[in-house]
């Protein structure tokens, strides 16, 4: 019915080049068959682009010769992504196969994000992008090219390295100093990342572990109280927002000194699939403290609202504001209703001090381009908009609702519009009045601050 092409087989291949100034080459091949209505006289394709992610040495190869390829322009909302048109010569001709290679390296970013880190001791990469995503043909009718059941994965890095991969670990190489790890990626796995380093893992000793620690330095102290909570807040977020993936993954809690030029409002711990990224300065303040368990916590409920989701033109309400909303319910679970409605005030605070700092936009439109004046405004109200929706329609049909988005939607961008249609599914209720208060309208209803601040004055 239009033009279509799918991906035969695949595999990708990264290595890390240690050095003063380390890299990160990336190598993707494909196996493709024009399985459409005409010919193709070229494809187009996604990458991360230069400023975020320090890519450089772009080469790309249709059967086995230098293609020609020219960048184009990209909308707003895929900042941080570079789009190219490769050339075929001559015209793809239906029910023909072409192999494609795309090669590039990574260096250190112009930029300092959370997505991808380079140092000496250790690498990571973990955004969505940062692997060649190829795009349909220009076409209304023309779907996404499909991938294979299984694509192939390998990783070298240095042999003294711990290394975290998706996938099933089906092969494992040794080259002198290296070693190259091979992965099998099925289409339920997660997206490809990599975090790997010269750790030292707390989990090594062979006991059971609810959670694992690799850091540059061995632990100091008895860090065993901290697991525990760490490996709690994840066994509550599995129960309230479904399992992720294998229900016996344990979190990992990993150093990351890519994360050390992190300034302004930016987070000192992000999350990737399984575990946790952070900051070096915070791992050496201790892991014991309630600063850095909840730093954690916030990250670990991004494993669900930031990795298996995220939001769609990077709206703070979603990309943050479900962790914020997920802590409280860790706290909840942990210490009952007044430790949520603790939570609940301390954002009512930080939701009123932001506004004499700054103007306040709608929560369906901020950004995280928008102002750090702004995103604070968006970050202290959008987990007290989750919080009016579970006052509203019950604890339980939320958070179901969440699950199913979680689950159903996973490895997809998911905006409001998502949300409400899964909450609307589960409550069979018009969420419209809500949505259109807390979203489109400045400030916080009245009868919700209402209804908390007399809950602290009768405490009190």
């Amino acid at each position: 019915m239009a033009p279509a092409y799918r991906i035969i087989k695949e595999s990708l291949e990264t290595q890390f080049v240690p050095g003063q100034n380390p890299e990160l080459r990336v190598c993707a091949s494909y196996t493709l068959e024009n399985y459409g209505n005409s010919g193709l006289a070229s494809i187009d394709v996604i990458l991360p682009d230069k400023s975020s992610h320090g890519l450089k040495g772009l080469l790309i190869k249709v059967n086995g010769r230098e293609a020609t390829v020219a960048e184009l322009s990209v909308d707003p909302e895929e900042a941080g992504l570079s789009k190219f048109r490769i050339s075929l010569d001559p015209s793809w001709s239906q029910k023909q196969r072409r192999d494609l290679v795309i090669e590039y390296s990574f260096a250190s970013p112009e930029y300092s994000g959370v997505n991808i880190g380079l140092s000496s001791t250790s690498f990571h990469v973990v955004s969505h992008t940062w692997f060649p995503l190829l795009q349909p043909p220009n076409h209304v009718l023309s779907p996404f090219p499909a991938s294979p059941e299984r694509i192939t994965y390998t990783v070298q890095a240095p042999g003294n390295f711990l290394l975290l991969a998706p996938g099933k670990r089906v092969g494992r190489t040794k080259n002198g100093g290296e070693v190259k790890s091979r992965f099998e990626l099925r289409s339920s796995d997660p997206a490809p990342f990599v975090v790997a380093g010269r750790y030292v893992d707390s989990c090594s000793n062979g006991r059971g572990c609810g959670a694992s620690f690799w850091t540059l330095e061995p632990l100091k102290g008895d860090w065993a109280s901290a697991e525990e909570q760490i490996a709690s807040d994840w066994n509550i977020l599995q129960k309230n927002f479904g399992p992720l993936g294998n229900t016996n993954l344990a979190p990992h809690v990993v150093e990351s000194p890519g994360l050390r030029h992190i300034g302004g409002d930016m987070p000192s711990a992000v999350p990737f699939f399984g575990g946790v990224l952070v900051d070096p300065q915070e791992i050496s303040q201790g892991v014991h403290s309630g600063e850095f368990l909840d730093l954690v916590a916030h990250a670990l409920a991004g494993n669900w609202f930031g990795v298996q989701i995220y939001s769609s033109n990077s709206a703070v309400g979603i990309s943050e504001g479900l962790s914020e909303y997920a802590v409280i319910v860790i706290d909840e679970a942990r210490h009952g209703d007044s430790a949520r409605n603790n939570r609940i005030l301390r954002f009512l605070h930080e939701y009123d001090a932001a506004c004499k700092e700054g103007v306040e936009r709608p929560l369906i439109a901020t950004t995280i381009s928008d102002s750090i004046e702004q995103r604070r405004i968006a970050l202290a109200k959008a987990p007290l908009f989750f919080i009016a929706l579970e006052d509203a329609y019950g604890e339980a049909s939320v958070r179901q609702a969440l699950a199913q988005v979680v689950s159903l939607l996973r490895g997809q961008e998911v905006g409001f519009q998502e949300l409400r249609a899964a909450l609307e599914n589960v409550t069979n209720k018009d969420l419209a009045p809500i949505f259109r208060a807390w979203l489109y309208k400045p400030g916080i209803p009245a009868e919700f601050r209402e209804k908390y601040q007399r809950a602290a004055v009768g405490k009190n």
